[in-house]
């Protein structure tokens, strides 16, 4: 399952050079002339066609961006979910990510690019009005209103942003436990959370400080072994002559590392606390939950009476 966000990180940084490489033949479509303030240099003049295909290539690129985002993190709940429902004690269980990647080409295609398309379509209100933003600005400098109404908008479009994205992956890990269409998924997941909202809280603000500090602990420790190999692994005394350079290199791959390896972590709490909500509603008699889930339970019923 780490493999997954590595494998879809490549995906990501090859669909980036195709289209930088498609952005820059668009933006030379178009007349050259000569600049007035530096006669030695040109400007390209495109047309009003051209720029909207730029607009369109933008949006393209951030619709596919999302979907390969949201494709990954529906197959890491897909196996999750497996798991927990397939899971008779605490050992027992199998999560299949092959199962996760037939199930979103085959049933949940549709589902993801509609909630990746909602995502790309505020980032794109957001690029758009940036841009504005700073032309706007430039032309009033010192009207304080302005700035103020400016910065409200960016500020509402930023929260409107982080709003789809986390509507959006509770709908993926609805539409994998489930299997229903994103509308439903995203409604269910709505739900679910306001009548566990203590729970949602509690879970999420324990994750978050977990996540930190294990983000933070792998990027000091890969840190730490460069310093060490570089002091104390006779290959490679002396080959640097300054170990500071090399030592913040090495804990900045480790952040990254510790990034990806931690948003597993994360997205696969995420599925397993839902899946636990939809099994409590479920209100399986036969006993079949894992252990440490009755475990909870029972701890649960007993704090409420």
């Amino acid at each position: 399952m780490f493999l997954v966000p590595p494998l879809f990180i490549v995906i990501l940084m090859i669909w980036l050079a195709f289209w930088i490489v498609i952005m820059v033949h668009l933006a030379s479509i178009g007349k050259m002339e000569t600049r007035a303030d530096f006669t030695f240099l040109t400007t390209v003049v495109r047309a009003k066609e051209t720029d909207y295909m730029l607009l369109y290539s933008l949006f393209g690129y951030l619709w596919v961006n999302a979907f390969v985002i949201g494709v990954s993190q529906f197959i890491i709940s897909a196996a999750c979910a497996l798991w927990y429902f397939s899971c008779s004690s605490d050992s027992n269980g199998s999560g299949s990510l092959c199962r996760g990647f037939y199930w979103v080409f085959r049933y949940h295609l549709g589902s993801i690019a509609f909630g990746s398309f909602l995502i790309a379509l505020v980032q794109f209100i957001r690029i758009i009005f940036e841009y504005y933003r700073k032309q706007i600005e430039k032309a009033n400098k010192n009207n304080p209103a302005i700035k103020v109404i400016l910065f409200c908008t960016s500020y509402l479009l930023d929260c409107l942003e982080r709003f789809i994205k986390f509507i959006s992956k509770n709908a993926y890990i609805q539409i994998a436990i489930t299997g229903k269409n994103f509308c439903a998924a995203a409604w269910n997941a709505f739900i679910l959370i306001l009548k566990n909202a203590l729970r949602f809280g509690t879970a999420n603000a324990i994750g978050f400080i977990f996540n930190v500090v294990g983000v933070v602990f792998i990027g000091a420790l890969n840190g730490c072994v460069v310093y060490a190999f570089i002091h104390y692994i006779p290959q490679y005394t002396g080959l640097a002559g300054n170990w500071i350079t090399p030592c913040v290199v090495g804990v900045l791959e480790g952040l990254v590392i510790g990034s990806m390896f931690m948003s597993v972590f994360s997205f696969a709490s995420d599925t397993i606390l839902q899946s636990f909500l939809v099994d409590e509603e479920l209100n399986r008699p036969d006993g079949s939950r894992p252990a440490i889930m009755n475990q909870f339970i029972e701890s649960v019923s007993d704090k409420k009476e």
